[in-house]
């Protein structure tokens, strides 16, 4: 399996990969858990570049599942058991004058900000929900209204009637739908309240009549190419939140959409922006183009989308599926299953976390790719999985 792009190929070298949130900055990320099991989500693409990742990413029992299914693993994986040893490992890069290359922006004074390799302030700008409408052209922008908390928590209503959406505008990083509330009635809107009343500022967005929902995806290069990877159609539970995506590629977006992402993804470079970008935008019933979120970094469908090609080419495949599962079974068990959906072309996994310590509250993870000829091909596969203990 050979991807689209490598680490080398968009960033060059010089520098420490860490797709880890901060432990002191993730209000708006998951939990501490499932940001070690998705740590090492790049190892595929990472070659002899280094990246920090969580021990229980590294272990050679996860790694040779990855192998199995035809996939190279990083060579130079620096590893963190917990929060002390994760801060060690920054200070020490930071004394050795590393530059690093962050997923999700840190506080400043965990790690030198003249030493990230993408400019942390415009990390912080192109992310933060507020700045959307600076970088996406008006029509392709939903109504949105721009509240102060103050302006928020005092008023019994919302600019727009039910339902319509809060979002957090934070400089905070985010991720998965946890800064975002779907408010339906009162008591979602004091749910809202509740969550958000930590920050300076919240977005309040008209509620769209949804077709559609494509993460459109780019990287631009060291070397100066952008570069579309594709498009993941996201599926978006009731409350908003991130369940995984679709890869088909006989249900693709509009190319007026992709050339619209396009344009949003050139004026970030224009900033000084290099390395990955989702962009999120919606086919609303009447056929109307909207851009919803913008994410300057890694998504969760980034690297299935750069394995899409060669699943289509070495596996066949036309139809594939990311999610995330875990499982509480005994790993060797879980091995098993894993290799016999690999063997027959059903399942590329990208990712696999197995604790030292297997808990309920740290059981095994993977992330990966279902793949066939059909959505029902992969939904059969996905029951046949949870039939075998993973959800």
């Amino acid at each position: 399996m050979e991807p689209l792009l490598t680490l080398e190929q968009i960033f060059g070298r010089g520098y420490v990969m860490n797709g880890r949130g901060s432990y002191h900055n993730s209000q708006w990320l998951p939990n501490e858990v499932s940001q070690d099991s998705s740590s090492g989500s790049l190892l595929t693409l990472a070659g002899d570049i280094p990246m920090l990742c969580h021990t229980d990413v590294r272990e050679e029992s996860c790694l040779e599942l990855l192998q199995a299914a035809g996939l190279r693993t990083g060579s130079n994986l620096l590893t963190y058991e917990d929060a002390d040893s994760y801060y060690d490992r920054l200070k020490g890069l930071q004394q050795d004058g590393k530059s690093v290359i962050f997923n999700y922006a840190h506080l400043p004074n965990e790690f030198e900000p003249g030493q990230y390799w993408i400019k942390r302030e415009l990390l912080l700008f192109l992310n933060n929900k507020r700045n959307l409408a600076e970088l996406v052209p008006n029509r392709h922008v939903p109504g949105r209204v721009l509240l102060s908390i103050d302006e928020f928590m005092n008023n019994d209503r919302l600019p727009y009637d039910y339902p319509c959406v809060v979002k957090a505008a934070t400089d905070k990083p985010s991720g998965g739908g946890i800064e975002v509330v779907i408010c339906r009635s009162e008591a979602d809107l004091e749910l809202a309240k509740t969550l958000f009343r930590s920050c300076s500022f919240v977005v309040a967005e008209q509620f769209l009549a949804i077709k559609k929902n494509f993460c459109i995806q780019f990287a631009q290069t060291h070397a100066g190419e952008l570069v579309y990877l594709g498009s993941a159609e996201q599926i978006i539970t009731e409350q908003g939140k991130y369940a995984g995506n679709w890869f088909d590629e006989h249900d693709q977006p509009p190319a007026e959409a992709v050339e619209l992402c396009k344009q949003v993804m050139r004026k970030a470079v224009s900033l000084g922006y290099l390395g990955f970008a989702g962009i999120d935008t919606v086919i609303t019933e009447d056929n109307q183009i909207y851009i919803i979120d913008l994410n300057f970094r890694q998504n969760g469908s980034t690297v299935a989308l750069l394995y899409r090609n060669s699943v289509v080419s070495e596996w066949g495949a036309t139809v594939m599926k990311a999610r995330k599962w875990k499982s509480d079974r005994a790993f060797d068990e879980c091995k098993m299953a894993v290799e016999s959906f690999i063997s027959e072309k059903r399942l590329l996994p990208l990712c696999i976390f197995n604790p030292t310590v297997q808990t309920a509250e740290r059981p095994i993870f993977m992330s990966c790719v279902l793949v066939g000829n059909s959505k029902d091909e992969v939904m059969e596969a996905e029951r046949q999985m949870q039939a075998l203990g993973f959800e």
